[in-house]
C-alpha cells in the first residue's frame, strides 16, 4: 500500500467558518489542483483529527462531504483515497462555485436597479472581455 500523503491543512477559529468546512475546502482545492493525486492514500479520520486537534465527528463530516462530491472514496478495510476519476466531480464543484458567484452578482445587480436584459448584456460583455465563447 502507498504511504499516506500529508495534507497541509490550516484551520482558523477566527474565520467563523466551521472546521469541517475548512477541511473540506482545503482538501477539495488540493484534489482539484492536482496537489493530491488520484489514488493517493489519505490519513484516517482518527489520524487527521489528531493532527488537526479537532473531533472525529468534524473530520468524518468533511470526509463524508468530499465523498459525496466524488472527490474521495473510502474502501472498507483499506482506507480513504483520492478518487481516481475526479474530472466530473471537479467540473461539478467548479460549476457550483461559479453559479454561487453569479447568483450573488445577479442579486447585487438587481439591488442596483438593473433589468434582466441589462444583467444579461453585462454578463455577455464580461464573457467577451474574458475570452469570448467556447466553440
Amino acid at each position: 500500500m502507498s504511504p499516506v500523503i500529508p495534507i497541509p491543512i490550516h484551520l482558523s477559529s477566527a474565520s467563523g467558518v466551521p472546521f469541517y468546512k475548512q477541511i473540506f475546502d482545503q482538501m477539495a482545492e488540493a484534489v482539484c489542483s492536482g496537489e493530491l493525486l488520484p489514488d493517493s492514500v489519505l490519513p484516517s479520520v482518527r489520524d487527521l483529527s489528531q493532527a488537526l486537534l479537532v473531533s472525529l465527528i468534524t473530520v468524518r463530516r468533511a470526509y463524508a462531504d468530499l465523498e459525496a462530491g466524488g472527490l474521495i472514496i473510502r474502501r472498507q478495510g483499506q482506507g480513504t483515497f483520492v478518487a481516481s476519476k475526479i474530472e466530473a466531480a471537479t467540473r461539478r464543484r467548479s460549476r457550483g462555485e461559479a453559479q454561487d458567484a453569479l447568483g450573488e452578482a445577479v442579486q447585487k445587480a438587481r439591488r442596483l436597479g438593473l433589468s434582466a436584459e441589462e444583467i444579461s448584456a453585462t454578463v455577455q460583455e464580461a464573457l467577451a472581455a474574458f475570452g469570448g465563447r467556447d466553440e
